[in-house]
């Protein structure tokens, strides 16, 4: 099962070598990322099972990193349970939360200070603002955009606010965000799966923000910050985050410096066409484990599943 699917991923992975840094390979290293807002489940697996196989075939490291950022909808146990899983399947990380590291800690919360310190550096370059927009003003703009049916997006407001009037509005103490201010004009990228991808984000929303109030990044400064710092050569993940990348490319630019390189899998869904969600029991890893599942036929069905082949021969 793994030697086919290794066949699969074989001419990606030679493409994807040659591109690391203009001829010159680097070590591969590669990293799976999930939320601890829920349990590992099949999708997730075989990610992580991508993740592995390319790593192991290179020779390179398979990093867990945790994004836990998001402390509202953490579920406890989770983190836990996610390395659990990746060990009982017989796919574990060489770097991660349990096994420590060179490029740790392997938790976002963790890691403020790098956060704190990408942030300072894009509101000195003047590729990021403080937005302080309140709450009520937001969903103003929120309701008017859907009245009018239209698809809601900040008005980069705060974009405008001259040195003294930011330096006024902090020497009230008044709550803000750092929001990225997002270039004009469509931007492309090569996905080793997708190809050629092309998006104008600025036409379609408003800067997005980057820092919250409560000191924490969002999804998208963590994840460029710490694939940076954490050397990630390559990045293997679903095909949702397509879109985003080019938002991450963009903060890559900002800051100088060098981006992965990008490959989106397609994922697996239901039968009705849906995408899995943590909110489905029967799809936990750790349902299939209590069950007495053997984890080789839990990655065979995994690998199988987009194949393309009609049976599990």
């Amino acid at each position: 099962m793994r030697l086919l699917l290794a066949r699969v991923l074989l001419p990606i992975v030679h493409r994807g070598s040659r591109q690391c840094t203009g001829g010159t390979q680097k070590e591969i290293r590669v990293r799976f990322a999930p939320s601890p807002t829920g349990f590992l489940h099949l999708g997730g697996l075989r990610t992580a099972l991508y993740n592995y196989l390319f790593a192991k075939k290179h020779g390179g490291a398979f990093i867990l990193r945790l994004e836990d950022t998001d402390r509202s909808r953490l579920v406890p146990g989770a983190a836990e349970a996610i390395e659990d899983m990746l060990e009982w399947a017989g796919i574990p990380p060489d770097e991660s939360p349990r096994q420590g590291g060179p490029y740790g800690p392997y938790e976002q919360s963790q890691r403020l200070n790098f956060y704190q310190e990408a942030v300072q550096a894009l509101l000195e370059s003047g590729a990021a603002y403080r937005c302080f927009c309140t709450p009520q003003r937001l969903e103003l703009i929120k309701k008017e955009a859907l009245r009018r049916g239209e698809m809601p997006r900040y008005d980069n407001r705060c974009r405008h606010l001259t040195s003294s009037q930011v330096q006024e509005k902090l020497s009230k103490n008044l709550p803000f965000v750092v929001r990225f201010q997002l270039p004009s004009g469509a931007h492309s990228f090569q996905d080793l799966v997708y190809g050629w991808t092309q998006h104008d984000l600025a036409s379609v929303e408003g800067d997005p923000v980057i820092l919250k109030g409560d000191g924490f990044p969002t999804y998208h400064l963590a994840n460029v910050v710490d694939d940076h710092k954490m050397a990630v050569s390559h990045v293997l993940r679903g095909e949702e985050w397509l879109i985003s990348t080019t938002k991450h490319l963009l903060l890559y630019r900002a800051l100088g410096w060098q981006p992965p390189i990008y490959a989106h899998l397609p994922l697996l869904l239901n039968k009705d066409g849906s995408k899995l969600s943590k909110r489905q029991g029967d799809i936990f890893i750790q349902h299939f484990v209590q069950r007495g599942y053997l984890s080789d036929t839990l990655l065979d069905v995994i690998t199988n599943c987009g194949s393309g082949f009609a049976g599990n021969d």
